[in-house]
Order: C-alpha cells, then structure tokens, then sequence
C-alpha cells in the first residue's frame, strides 16, 4: 500500500497501474491535495489531481498529475520542503529599497523592505513597505515612483478641486438654509403686516382731516 513514507514507495506508486485506471497517489507532508476519503480506488485516465504546500513550504517536484492512458500518473507527487527566504523584490523604474534589517542580502523570514524613490518621483499610492512571511511577499502589489506633476494630475480630486467642491457645498446650503427661514417666517410676516396696515390707514386719515 502507498504510505509517502520513503522515496522508493512513491517509485513504486508512480509505477504501479490499475484495471480500470490509476491508483490512489500517496498523500504528502506538509501539502495538500484535492484527494476525498471517497477516491479509495482508482481513479479514471486524465483524472488531474493538484497538490498545493503549506505556507512556508514550496513543492520540490510537478505539483499537478495527471492520469495518463498508460494507467499511471505522470510523475510523482511533488515534496513540500521548508523554505522561509522570499525571491528578490520588485525594483521599480526611478527607485529602490532598503532593507531592516540591513543589508539586503538574504530575504529571510521577518525581513522588511521599504520603499524610496529618487528626487522628482513620488511613490504611488501610500503602501511602500514589505514584509517576507515564511518565504512569500505579504503583499503581491508592484510599487511604483511616479514623476510629482505626473501624480498630482492623477489624483483624482487635488486640494484646488476639493476647495471648489467645499465652497459650492456651503453656498449650496446656505441659500437652502435662507429659503426654509422664508418659508419658516413667511406666516409671521403676513401676521404683522395686518396688525400694521390699519394703523398706516388710521393715520392716513387723520392726516387728511
């Protein structure tokens, strides 16, 4: 039976066949794979099975097998072997990196990396650190420097717009603010003009006589 335990029993796995297909590859250590307690058998040609490692670990070998004609897998399953040292950074265009700690010779795990760019370039966006996590990047996003009047215009609202926008907004509200008090005081006005206009009219009279 297949166990994964040494490198000749999945020799022997890779070699063995089956009637009606392949048999059930050997599970591996510190990986996964897209295997089910149901696949106790064997498994029908051009059955594709992908196997993936636990973080930290990178597979030493094919990582997807496939069920060829011959009624066996097209390779062994992959070994998932420790690795905690991240690829070499992304460099962008009118920049660098610095590492913490320093220098920047080996990217091990807990390395971080910051961001710079040179005079006249500004990096886009705010994000400009990387951290190395069991030998991945924790973040996949390129960085990159931007000439300043370039990343001005990209903005899409700069301090000037944002201003415009303010002042709009207040007038905005004010003349709404002035029109609720209209209506608000509107009954008052029309009240005190009554009380007013006889006495005009009272005066008026009088006047004349």
């Amino acid at each position: 039976m297949c166990n994964g335990m040494t490198h000749l029993t999945s020799k022997a796995c890779g070699a063995s066949t089956s009637l009606n297909g392949c048999i059930r590859p050997f599970l591996v250590p510190h990986g996964s794979t897209n295997l089910t307690e149901s696949n106790r058998g064997s498994f029908p040609v051009d059955t594709v099975l992908e196997y993936r490692c636990d973080p930290g670990y990178q597979p030493d070998g094919p990582s997807i097998l496939t069920c060829t004609a011959l009624k066996q897998w097209s390779s062994d399953p992959p070994r998932c072997i420790r690795s905690d040292v991240c690829q070499t950074p992304y460099q962008p265009d009118n920049g660098g990196y610095t590492c913490h700690p320093s220098p920047c010779t080996r990217f091990s795990h807990g390395t971080v990396i910051e961001y710079f760019c040179e005079e006249g370039y500004i990096l886009k966006g705010d994000y400009k650190y990387l951290t190395c996590q069991y030998g991945e990047w924790d973040s996949p996003m390129q960085i990159g420097c931007l000439r300043e009047q370039d990343h001005d215009s990209t903005l899409p609202l700069g301090m000037p717009a944002l201003s415009i926008v303010a002042s709009t907004a207040s007038s905005v509200a004010l003349i709404l603010l002035l029109v609720v008090l209209l209506v608000l005081l509107q009954p008052k006005l029309k009240s005190l003009q009554r009380l007013v206009s006889p006495k005009q009219h009272k005066l008026k009279i009088i006047y004349v006589t």
